[in-house]
C-alpha cells in the first residue's frame, strides 16, 4: 500500500467565510464526452513538420514537467526525448480527454467564470497544443534536431516552496491506495484551516508527498 498526503499553502482569491480546502473532482456527467482531436492543417501547419525538439518539448516544459520529472509527483519523467517517446500515444490520448476525469494536465478550471484575464501558472493546453501533440504522435513521434530542444528546466530543492514561504500550511489526511491499480480521481476531503475571520488569498501551492521512491517507474501517465 502507498500513502499520500498533501500540503496546501496559502500565501495571502477572495473569501467570504473561514476557509476549507477541498480537492476538485471532475463532474461525472462529462464521462461520455469524446476526446478532442484536431487537424493541424486547420492552422496551415504541415503535420510532417511537427517534432519533439521545436514543438512538443516546449509544451511539456510548460504544462507537464513540473510533475513529470525525477522527484516530481508524476509516475514517470518527461524531461528528455528518450523518456517521452515511448509514451507518445498515451500522451496524445490523455491530453485529448481534456475535460474528463483522468485528463492531463489536470486543469479543471471553468475559465469563463469570474477570471477574465487569465490565470497565473495556467498549465492547460490550447487547441493548437493538442493538434501539435496529435500530429506528432500519429506521425511516429519524430525528434527533430536535438540542437533545437529548449534548455532543461532547473527545479528548486524539494523542500523549498515554489512561491516563497507560506503564511499558512495545511495538511490533508493520508490517502492510502493499493500499490497496484488504476489512477485514483477522488475527493481528499475538507481540510479545516483554523481561521476565525475572513482572509484574502493571494496564491495557493499544493504539494504532494508520498512514500513512493522517485526512482521507481509506473505504468500510468498521471
Amino acid at each position: 500500500m502507498i500513502s499520500r498526503h498533501y500540503f496546501i499553502s496559502l500565501f495571502a482569491a477572495v473569501l467570504l467565510s473561514p476557509l476549507s480546502i477541498v480537492a476538485q473532482v471532475q463532474n461525472e456527467t462529462l464521462a461520455n464526452r469524446q476526446p478532442h482531436y484536431f487537424d493541424i492543417n486547420d492552422w496551415d501547419i504541415d503535420a510532417d513538420s511537427i517534432n519533439y525538439a521545436k514543438h512538443i518539448a516546449p509544451i511539456l516544459q510548460r504544462s507537464c514537467v513540473q510533475c513529470h520529472r525525477p522527484g516530481g509527483g508524476g509516475p514517470m519523467s518527461f524531461t528528455s526525448y528518450e523518456e517521452v517517446r515511448p509514451w507518445a500515444p498515451v500522451i496524445m490520448y490523455r491530453t485529448a480527454i481534456r475535460d474528463r476525469m483522468g485528463a492531463m494536465p489536470p486543469w479543471y478550471v471553468e475559465k469563463n467564470i469570474g477570471i477574465t484575464d487569465g490565470f497565473e501558472s495556467d498549465y492547460s493546453l490550447s487547441d493548437l497544443d493538442l493538434a501539435m501533440i496529435q500530429a506528432w504522435a500519429r506521425n511516429g513521434a519524430p525528434r527533430g534536431n536535438p540542437a533545437d530542444e529548449p534548455p532543461a528546466l532547473v527545479f528548486t530543492d524539494g523542500n523549498d516552496w515554489t512561491l516563497g514561504e507560506p503564511e499558512l500550511v495545511l495538511r490533508s489526511t493520508d490517502q492510502t491506495r493499493p500499490a497496484v491499480g488504476p489512477d485514483w480521481w477522488g475527493d481528499i476531503g475538507l481540510v479545516p484551516t483554523g481561521l476565525t475571520e475572513d482572509r484574502y488569498v493571494k496564491s495557493i501551492e499544493v504539494r504532494e508527498v508520498n512514500d513512493i521512491p522517485s526512482d521507481i517507474g509506473a505504468s500510468t501517465v498521471g
